[in-house]
């Protein structure tokens, strides 16, 4: 779906006067598979209203202007939008979406941040006839090695959040949903393993949503996937991490533990949820001990065949307080592949070969995880 809005959008612009307007800077959407999201970057104390009938939604700004390049996005493909129209009616500009599903829509504002320095008014669309973002699976009652193993693997960021960005502009949540789907690939081809992802697309899901899919999955492993980054472009080699609720163990530990756990606000999610509250009705003494202890052994495994195919920062598992780790009985570890701020690194991050290769090095950790466990019982 295009359309010449071109002339529309140069009419809005030439068309406003006075100094006391609000402007709105961008406009980005983002297609997930239950819902779209259109985010709009505007001043503080914007005047705005939303109204809603069964085929359409208005999003209206009062007293506003736009930039020259405000609309360039809103040329967008999206299976819930069937057109755009942009008007003004005196001094308001209001965007009209034609919907062509059963939708109900959510609406909120953020405040700037570190990463996003306008005030951002996030409007979803919610599909209320689309199906659960992850295929559900039906529980198992007898969780044994027997049994079909289920690992659920989370692309770190998306959506409104694009976590790092190499010197070369890449963006570290493409780097890891490529990475993500060729490891869900390369698990599936074993029969005895079942692979499932967080997101398939360029969205953002809350850190305790991915949490509560691996719980509704009945998932065995978590592992979330991602690329470091720091000041200096010389730093290079894989890392993994596991949860430590009293803390990291290094200062890149810290620093990412810090960054990790504020993508909420980077992503889009109106209320940050208390993390520790959300936690600990589901953590007991007896399952943390064992999933640390897990965790430990998968991330070594892991770290071994990394090592065989590229440098590895540290060559043993580091601790952080990452809020995504905190699944309440199942093995869980964040995988940093390689330094995305290392330009050379970047390059090997983009190569599709070279993200096959670090797909392949992390299944035969879990491979050699799952068949040690074996050996013990």
């Amino acid at each position: 779906m295009r359309y010449c809005l071109s002339l529309i959008i140069a009419l809005l612009v030439t068309s406003v006067y006075g100094e006391e307007k609000t402007t709105l800077y961008d406009f980005r959407y983002w297609t997930a598979p239950d819902h779209t999201r259109i985010v709009i970057d505007t001043e503080e104390d914007t005047l705005f209203s939303i109204s809603k009938n069964n085929d359409y939604i208005v999003i209206s700004v009062d007293d506003a202007e736009v930039l020259s390049d405000t609309f360039s996005n809103i040329f967008f493909e999206d299976e819930r939008i069937q057109k755009i129209r942009i008007k003004r009616d005196r001094e308001t500009i209001k965007l009209i979406f034609h919907i062509n599903k059963n939708y109900r829509v959510k609406h909120f504002t953020l405040a700037p941040n570190t990463k996003y320095k306008h005030h951002r008014l996030v409007v979803d669309i919610i599909d209320l006839e689309a199906k659960s973002t992850v295929k559900s699976t039906k529980p198992v009652k007898d969780q044994t090695l027997s049994n079909r193993k289920i690992i659920l693997v989370d692309a770190g960021h998306g959506g409104e959040d694009s976590g790092a960005i190499g010197k070369n502009k890449t963006q570290e949540k493409n780097v890891n949903l490529a990475i993500a789907k060729k490891l869900v690939a390369t698990i599936n081809k074993n029969p005895e393993l079942k692979a499932i992802l967080t997101r398939s697309g360029d969205y953002y899901i809350p850190l305790t949503k991915r949490i509560t899919i691996a719980q509704k999955e009945n998932a065995t492993m978590f592992i979330s996937i991602h690329a470091d980054s720091v000041e200096s472009s010389s730093a290079k080699g894989a890392s993994i991490y596991t949860l430590s609720e009293k803390g990291n163990n290094s200062k890149l530990a810290k620093q990412l533990e810090q960054s990790q756990n504020l993508v909420d606000q980077f992503g889009g999610v109106e209320t940050v949820i208390d993390n520790d509250q959300f936690l600990k009705n589901i953590l007991t003494d007896f399952s943390r001990k064992d999933r640390d202890i897990q965790s430990q052994n998968l991330a070594k495994e892991i770290l071994k065949e990394l090592d065989k195919i590229g440098p590895v920062h540290k060559i043993e598992p580091q601790k952080a307080n990452f809020v995504v780790l905190k699944s309440p009985t199942i093995p869980s570890i964040l995988v940093e592949t390689a330094f995305i701020s290392n330009p050379t690194q970047e390059k090997r991050l983009t190569n599709s070969k070279q993200q096959q290769k670090i797909a392949n090095a992390i299944y035969q950790g879990i491979i050699d995880y799952y068949l040690n466990l074996e050996k013990d019982l």
